[in-house]
């Protein structure tokens, strides 16, 4: 009987954390801007703003940073 309450307490906590983690995982949205050695942008990678989401340019390096939320293009 005791385990049986144990499981329940494991599940429900693991349960909660899923939730949890989901909630942030659909929320999260932005864009990352990628930079030469010199700080001139050459590639941004934008993810969670429906239509805008996509990679352009060189995203391959390190040198980045992040914005979130969904900018509007002009």
């Amino acid at each position: 009987m005791r385990r049986i309450g144990l499981f329940a307490a494991v599940f429900a906590v693991a349960l909660a954390g899923g939730a949890s983690f989901a909630a942030v995982a659909n929320s999260w949205q932005g864009t990352w801007i990628y930079y030469n050695a010199e700080g001139a942008p050459i590639g941004k990678w934008t993810a969670g703003c429906g239509a805008a989401d996509g990679r352009w340019g060189d995203t391959s390096g390190s040198n980045k940073r992040f914005t979130q939320g969904c900018a509007v293009e002009s």
